[in-house]
């Protein structure tokens, strides 16, 4: 009986002990699970504030981006606005400062640079309307060759082989040369236009001898008859025209050299004068100076 009761002590211990190690094993489990639990909590706060961070800082990106846009976009706005004014005002002028087409003549013609209101035709509606025309200058080859031989060669390189200029085929007379006139047209925000825009506002020019008749020849010989017809030139390719803006033309013709008592003229009719009622009674003559 002894021995059963030594025995039966000694399991009694060794149980004991083994959950007494049991338990400690737990709780050093518990204490591992708890430390990688909390070095894993750290690593995702971690992980969190570098995500909040980086979108942060994309977030300041796109505003700067966005930002520098819109002072690009307001900027433009602004440029264009003060664009927009600044053309209303230059329009502005045109229309105060031009003088009627009636109100030049022979003895009073429009000087260099001098707006003066007259008028074209509207295919659109069949009627004569408003626009502003200025001749800017008038220039001889013994002006300036390169300027009259320059304006030739842009024009035939513009132009079909129909259009082009060969002055061998001319037959400029030895005492006469070549010249060309430049002059501007404002055509105003109103003037009857279709979706494609408007035909070319361009001027059929003459030249007017002061005090009739044709023109002298250098040695007052002869009389030139018909020298005062004048051809356009091409300046620009494919030009699309569109009302409330201002076109620059060019037309050559020829000249006795030396000549300067001419001035260049221009037919057209009333406003509103349909194409029912034109008629030489009702034509209206402008006066421009070439110099």
């Amino acid at each position: 009986m002894g021995i059963k009761k030594v025995t039966a002590f000694l399991m009694a211990v060794l149980m004991v002990c083994g959950a007494a190690g049991c338990s400690d094993k737990t709780t050093q489990d518990s204490s591992v699970n708890e430390t990688e639990t909390d070095s894993s909590s750290v690593i995702a706060e971690q992980d969190v504030e570098q995500k909040v961070s980086s979108e942060a800082q994309e977030t300041t990106a796109e505003s700067e981006i966005m930002s520098e846009a819109e002072q690009t976009s307001e900027s433009s706005a602004v440029s264009s606005e003060a664009e927009s004014d600044s053309k209303a005002d230059e329009n502005s002028d045109i229309t105060a400062e031009a003088v009627q087409d009636t109100d030049t003549a022979e003895d009073n013609a429009a000087e260099i640079n001098q707006w003066v209101s007259t008028t074209i035709y509207s295919p659109v509606d069949s009627v004569y309307h408003t626009i502003y025309v200025r001749v800017t200058k008038s220039v001889s080859r013994s002006d300036d060759e390169k300027y009259v031989n320059d304006a030739i060669e842009l024009h035939n390189s513009l132009s079909s082989e129909y259009g082009q200029i060969d002055e061998s085929q001319l037959k400029i007379p030895s005492d006469c040369e070549l010249c060309v006139m430049e002059y501007e047209v404002y055509v105003p925000s109103d003037f009857p236009s279709s979706d494609y825009g408007i035909i070319a506002p361009d001027i059929n020019f003459s030249v007017h001898n002061i005090g009739g008749g044709g023109i002298p020849s250098a040695d007052g010989a002869s009389t030139y008859i018909g020298m005062g017809s004048m051809t356009s030139l091409e300046t620009e390719e494919e030009v699309s025209y569109q009302v409330g803006n201002t076109y620059s033309f060019r037309c050559l013709y020829m000249m006795v050299q030396g000549y300067k008592n001419y001035e260049f003229t221009y037919d057209s009719y009333a406003e509103g004068t349909s194409s029912d009622d034109i008629s030489s009674d009702v034509s209206v003559k402008g006066y421009y100076k070439i110099s």
